[in-house]
């Protein structure tokens, strides 16, 4: 009895996934930015391919013509469902935090920008710049050197 319920829970998960997945597709095509656009690509990412996962692990630990190996399987399925849940938000993060402060394309109308306050001003970007371009003392030896082999 609790195996049938493990099963169609695990079903439903499946298919809840393809649905976030065509749902992510139209976002992707409907939704005018980058910024837009990279929510539709996490919401594909964690529900079309989390969910699956996690399903696909609740039906494996119950489907008995796998034998001992169902245990593995569902295993390795939490894990990689796990993994996804954990990377892919970061990814994005890194994604969609260097665009903005990289200054790379167009902004979003925002009614409130607070990370306006963290972009570095060009003048502080070109201290910086100098600073890391400024020659080693002459009493400082280079860390290293390069030789040009001949053959």
């Amino acid at each position: 009895m609790i195996e049938e319920v493990i099963f169609i829970i695990g079903s439903i998960a499946i298919l809840l996934g393809a649905i976030y997945d065509l749902i992510a597709a139209i976002g992707m095509l409907r939704f005018p930015d980058f910024y837009m656009r990279s929510h539709a690509a996490t919401v594909g990412t964690i529900g079309g391919a989390a969910l699956p996962v996690f399903g696909a692990g609740l039906v494996a630990l119950v489907y008995h013509p796998l034998g001992s190996q169902r245990f593995f399987m569902a295993g390795i399925a939490f894990t990689v469902g796990v993994l996804i849940l954990l990377i892919a938000p970061t990814g994005s993060h890194s994604l969609v935090s260097a665009v903005y402060f990289g200054r790379i394309g167009r902004k979003p109308p925002l009614a409130v920008d607070q990370l306006e306050e963290d972009l570095p001003k060009r003048s502080d970007v070109a201290e910086l710049v100098r600073e890391q371009e400024r020659l080693p003392k002459e009493e400082e030896e280079p860390k290293f050197s390069f030789r040009r082999v001949r053959r």
